[in-house]
Parts: structure tokens; C-alpha cells; sequence
């Protein structure tokens, strides 16, 4: 007797053919596991399933077509990109070596299935489409990978105010020019002050000078706050490893501290105490005559005898130097408009402001006015004045606003 399992019309699963016979006297009875094996294959079971491949339909067959197209004509990956990808991997020492490990032992069929294909529409459509990676970097608890000590200054400094805070560092405390400055060069920077100004020991204006000093020294020779200290760029240019002795700093410490103080001040007033002591101190000392204001002459011997220029250099930068601080002679350079300049001094990242000519006046050519300004049209007869016009050409440098 022989028995058939039908299966759906489509189905590639072969076609089992069971047959059991009747027990004969003439062949002994099948023990129960005989019986369940299946039978060898005859020209009659290959018939059947070719006429069972025969009614499966065409939707099918096109999908294996395709499949077996693109895992015959997939290329293979080559060894260079999984070199680049084990060179990538191997930084992150967690599981991607586990999933590059999977993808070069997968079969080449198996690998092509994962690569993105596109159907005959999307090649003729007039669009392409590209995948892009990124390389994305999960760390674990042992990863090592980054950098957790990376030096990033919390705060920065302007390259003008990086210009003007050097030129404080090298020509008015580093005497020796060692690049390190210690307490010494602090005393010997504001006795100079102190005998420039005629100021007795006894004198309050002295006392003050002294506690102006101790408060620089404070501030930029002895250990940062621990919130500042435990980190690793301050640990490196400001503390004692930086100057090779405690109570010294160098000219990359010197700013970074700078750097931190400037971070937070937005006027005057939010300046430390004796950071505004210091912008009374010096033009008092400028002013030594005490006439309440610093003239031309008296920024000229300040230069002379404090900062050390020589005199063709002060002439050559005397008028300049004034003009800036007093917006061309139209103010009186007193205490009031000396604070502008302070504060421009130590917060202006910009070029041309007066601040540059406080302390250590800007070395080599000067500095050019962004926008000059001409007056002449001011002092010219409005007969005589040219009228504007948009489509008229002329010589014109400046217009009356």
C-alpha cells in the first residue's frame, strides 16, 4: 500500500513517498524501526518531484533567480577593509572584536545578504541612494581608550590680551629673562614703582603698594584653589613641577592664571579688591605731581623711568600713546578716564583700545585705527561741500552722518 503527503502547490520541500508492505510468510516480519525508514530513491519518486517543482510558481522562481544572482555576483570584501576595521576596533576592547570576529568567519553567501541591495526600480528611478557610517565610540567601564586626563584650560585668553599680559611678564617682572618669575622680581617691580612715586616707608600710599604686592604674589606664586590644582592643565603649568621650585611661575602659568581671574569680571567693579587698588596705585604714580591728571610729559617720564624705554622710542610713540588714552586730546586723561583705560587694559581682546599703552606700550610699528575718523569736512563751508548721490562717482574718503 502506498501512501502520499501533499504540499501546497510552491513549496520546495521534497516530496516524501512512504510504503509499507504486508507481512509475508516468505520474508520474515520488519522489526518496528525497519519499518520506519524510508525507502531508496526510484525514477518514480525523481518524477514526482519534478512535477511537484513544475507547479510551483513563477514568483518563486524569480526569487530564487535573484537570490542566487546576487550570491554569485557579490563581490568579496577584501582583507584590507577588515584590516582597517580590526585597526579601528582594537582602540574600544569591548564587544565589536566579538562582531568582527562573526563577520570574517560568515560564509561569503551570507556576508552579501547583508550588504544593502536595490530593486530594478530604484536603479531607474534617476536617484541614488548612499549609506553613510560614522564610527561611534561606546566605552566601558575598562575601556582606556580615552584620554580622561586631557588638558583643556577652563578658560582662554585673547591674543591681545595674551600680547599685553606677556609684556607685563617679561619686561616689568622677569629682570633676569629665565622665563620664571619668583617673589623677588615682585619686590623689586614695586620698590621701582615706590621710587618713581617718592613714597616714604611711612607713607599709606606705600602700605598699600605693599599690600597690593602681597595679593600678587598670592594670586600667582602660591598654589591654586584645590578645585583648580586637582585638575590636570593647572596641574601642570601651575604647580610646583612648573617653575621646578614652589613659589615660581612661568609665562604659561603666568596667563593661565590671568586666564581664570578674567573669566568672570564683566565691569570694574567685579574685579578683585586689589586688582582696583592696583589701577589707583599706578596713576598715582604716573601722576606724581599730583595734579589730578596725567599729562603728556608725565606718561613720558613713566615710560622712561619705569618701563625703560629709550628716549627715541618714546618719541616716537608719545603722541600716539596719548591721543588713544585721551580720544584724540577730547578728554582729560584723570582718574575717571584712566579706569577706562585699566579695564580696557585687562579685558579688551581687541586691538587699538587704549589699554595698550597702561603699562608696556605694543612693541614694533604701531597699530593703525580700524575706521579713521576725517574732521575736515566738519570745518568746511556747507556751499563747498559736495552733494551726495548715489550714482555719482567722486573722490569722496569720507560722508558727514
Amino acid at each position: 500500500m502506498e501512501m502520499k503527503r501533499h504540499e501546497k502547490p510552491g513549496s520546495l520541500s521534497p516530496v516524501r513517498v512512504r510504503s509499507e508492505e504486508a507481512h509475508t510468510s516468505r520474508s520474515g516480519s520488519k522489526s518496528e524501526k525497519e519499518q520506519k525508514l524510508p525507502p531508496e530513491k526510484s525514477p518514480i519518486d525523481d518524477g514526482i518531484r519534478q512535477r511537484r517543482l513544475s507547479r510551483a510558481s513563477e514568483g518563486s522562481k524569480e526569487a530564487l533567480d535573484r537570490q542566487d544572482s546576487r550570491t554569485s555576483l557579490s563581490p568579496k570584501v577584501s582583507r584590507k577593509y577588515f584590516t582597517n576595521w580590526k585597526q579601528a576596533c582594537d582602540k574600544t576592547k569591548d564587544k565589536t572584536k566579538e562582531l568582527l570576529k562573526r563577520w570574517r568567519t560568515l560564509p561569503e553567501g551570507e556576508a552579501a545578504q547583508m550588504e544593502p541591495t536595490h530593486s530594478e526600480d530604484e536603479k531607474h528611478h534617476g536617484w541614488s541612494v548612499h549609506v553613510w557610517t560614522t564610527w561611534v565610540n561606546r566605552c566601558s567601564e575598562d575601556l582606556e581608550c580615552l584620554d580622561l586626563e586631557e588638558e583643556q584650560p577652563l578658560a582662554h585668553l585673547s591674543a591681545v590680551q595674551n600680547e599685553k599680559l606677556t609684556l607685563f611678564f617679561t619686561e616689568l617682572l622677569d629682570h633676569d629673562r629665565d622665563d620664571v618669575i619668583c617673589d623677588q622680581d615682585f619686590d623689586c617691580f614695586f620698590e621701582k614703582l615706590a621710587h618713581f612715586a617718592d613714597w616714604s616707608p611711612n607713607s599709606s600710599e606705600f602700605h598699600i603698594l605693599l599690600e597690593v604686592k602681597r595679593e600678587f604674589i598670592e594670586h600667582f606664586l602660591n598654589p591654586l584653589p584645590s578645585k583648580f590644582a586637582e585638575l590636570p592643565y593647572y596641574r601642570r603649568v601651575c604647580g610646583p613641577e612648573a617653575g621646578g621650585l614652589p613659589g615660581r611661575t612661568t609665562l604659561e602659568g603666568w596667563l593661565a592664571r590671568w586666564a581664570l581671574l578674567l573669566s568672570q569680571p564683566k565691569k570694574f567693579a567685579d574685579l578683585p579688591l586689589y586688582l582696583q587698588y592696583f589701577c589707583k596705585i599706578l596713576f598715582r604714580i604716573v601722576d606724581r605731581a599730583g595734579v589730578g591728571e596725567i599729562t603728556k610729559d608725565a606718561l613720558a617720564a613713566f615710560y622712561r623711568s619705569v618701563i625703560g624705554l629709550p628716549i627715541n622710542r618714546i618719541e616716537e610713540i608719545i603722541d600716539t600713546a596719548y591721543d588713544r588714552m585721551t580720544s584724540n586730546s577730547f578728554l582729560i586723561l584723570d582718574y575717571g578716564t584712566f579706569v577706562h583705560c585699566y579695564i580696557n587694559w585687562l579685558m579688551g581682546k581687541n586691538p587699538n583700545g587704549p589699554g595698550q599703552w597702561v603699562l608696556v606700550p605694543p612693541k614694533g610699528s604701531l597699530p593703525q585705527p580700524p575706521f579713521p575718523v576725517d574732521y575736515s569736512a566738519l570745518n568746511t563751508d556747507r556751499d563747498k561741500l559736495e552733494t551726495y548721490a548715489p550714482d555719482k562717482k567722486t573722490n569722496r574718503h569720507s560722508v558727514i552722518v
